[in-house]
């Protein structure tokens, strides 16, 4: 998501290479939702509006409602002004991960990127988790999600599948998901042959 340059070739956002681009505004088009979120020593608001110094508390119930958070956040006794810390405190792993993925819809960023989204979430985490990717799409933006769950991509349009770093399969998710499971079958029934 930027914190590293592509070894070949260019990644450009909106026409523009990411270099050309102020870096405080460049984060704010940008989302990341990593596998293991961490959060930051402070309330829920703050890790939801990425420690922003002038954040709209709006816009962090906004992300915490896309994301499936807010109502989970104000049965907390102290609600957003809840206080947590790198460990998350007395946060479940699913709601730390509402806690992440509404830190990275915060802002409403045009790139969202997404490593194992659903990997600690339950069913009604999962729900908005495909909620607020089918908005982003809606709305034009573009969603890229690592993942080895298949629930994980249940919302992609477009799936590249890596195999030991080079393309494996490339192009609309049905396809590749038909051509990956017809692979399969090919190989379990050549080792039955055997």
């Amino acid at each position: 998501a930027g914190l590293w340059a592509p070894s070949a070739g260019e990644i450009r956002l909106g026409g523009a290479t990411l270099d050309q681009y102020d870096p405080d505004v460049l984060g704010g088009m940008i989302g990341y939702l990593p596998q293991r979120v961490a959060l930051f020593d402070g309330t829920l608001a703050e890790n939801i509006a990425r420690l922003a110094a002038d954040a709209d508390p709006a816009a962090i119930v906004a992300a915490a409602q896309k994301a499936g958070a807010h109502e989970m956040i104000l049965r907390l006794a102290d609600g957003y002004d809840t206080q947590v810390s790198a460990l998350g405190g007395k946060l479940s792993g699913g709601q730390v991960q509402r806690v992440g993925l509404a830190r990275a819809l915060y802002g409403d960023p045009v790139f969202l990127v997404m490593d194992e989204p659903n990997s600690n979430l339950d069913s009604e985490g999962t729900l908005a988790l495909n909620a607020a990717i089918r908005g982003i799409k809606e709305r034009g933006g573009v969603v890229f999600i690592m993942a080895h769950r298949p629930a994980a991509i249940q919302e992609c349009d477009t799936l590249l599948m890596l195999e030991d770093g080079a393309r494996r399969a490339f192009g609309p998710r049905d396809a590749v998901l038909r051509e990956m499971v017809q692979n399969h079958t090919s190989l379990v029934g050549a080792k039955g042959a055997a």
